[in-house]
């Protein structure tokens, strides 16, 4: 199996025809690992799960600031306004933890 770098560069995944300039891989790893697990249930749950898996990150001292800005610039231009909106609303909560 290719490592997950190169499955990115090369077009795989969940990523695929996203900009990750930026990005942490680990961090595209984990958005990929919960898409994974999460295919076929609800965009909510899928939300909810990342969320989480972002607070306990924080809490753990692992996701910095600048690394959810990073992943709501990346995922920014996939959403809509509500959606884009909602997502400003998580990057700012998860912030003050």
């Amino acid at each position: 199996m290719q490592d997950f770098n190169d499955y990115v560069k090369n077009g795989g995944g969940v990523t695929s025809g996203i900009n990750t300039d930026g990005v942490d891989p680990n961090i595209l790893n984990m958005v990929t690992s919960l898409a994974n697990r999460f295919d076929g249930k609800s965009q909510n749950e899928l939300l909810m799960a990342i969320y989480e898996e972002a607070k306990k990150g924080k809490r753990q001292g692992t996701l910095s600031n600048a690394d959810i800005d990073n992943f709501a610039k990346m995922l920014s231009p996939m959403l809509d306004d509500k959606k884009r909106k909602m997502l400003n609303k998580v990057v700012h909560e998860l912030k003050k933890i």
